[in-house]
């Protein structure tokens, strides 16, 4: 599994594509999110494209807006990173900057960002994009 970080519209998607062109993208903005994930983990075939879940961020807002608690979360999350033999996950840094005067804005980004420590401790590569330009961090 793979973790891919960094600010956004800073070519984190495009960087994942040129490494593999043939991943299926799978984005935490589109409504059926959830569905095609867990399609993807009924896959068998090693063989298989990787499976780009991009805007991971907003997948964590989508469900701490439904009231899911964030053990919830991480455990749904760590079914996908056992299930999907290849995972590369992208997500916006979202925790540098103002603090957001709003409490769930400040609870998505606070939870977010313990969800990416807990996925880049298991990933086998962590890179940061900045102006389209990977660096590898672990």
């Amino acid at each position: 599994m793979e973790l891919v970080i960094g600010g956004r519209a800073q070519g984190k998607l495009d960087c994942v594509l040129r490494k593999y062109p043939e991943a299926e993208v799978i984005s935490g903005s589109a409504p059926d999110w959830k569905e095609k994930l867990e399609k993807a983990c009924l896959r068998e075939n090693a063989e298989l494209p990787p499976i780009v879940w991009n805007e991971f961020h907003l997948s964590v807002k989508d469900w701490l807006s439904k009231g899911a608690e964030p053990e919830e979360i991480w455990k749904q999350v760590s079914m996908y990173l056992s299930e999907i033999s290849k995972l590369v996950i992208i997500s916006d840094e979202i925790g540098n900057g103002i603090v957001p005067m709003d409490r769930d804005e400040r609870r998505w980004r606070e939870e977010t960002g313990r969800m990416l420590c807990r996925i880049a401790a298991k990933a086998n590569l962590v890179e940061r994009v900045s102006c389209g330009l990977p660096i590898r961090i672990k």
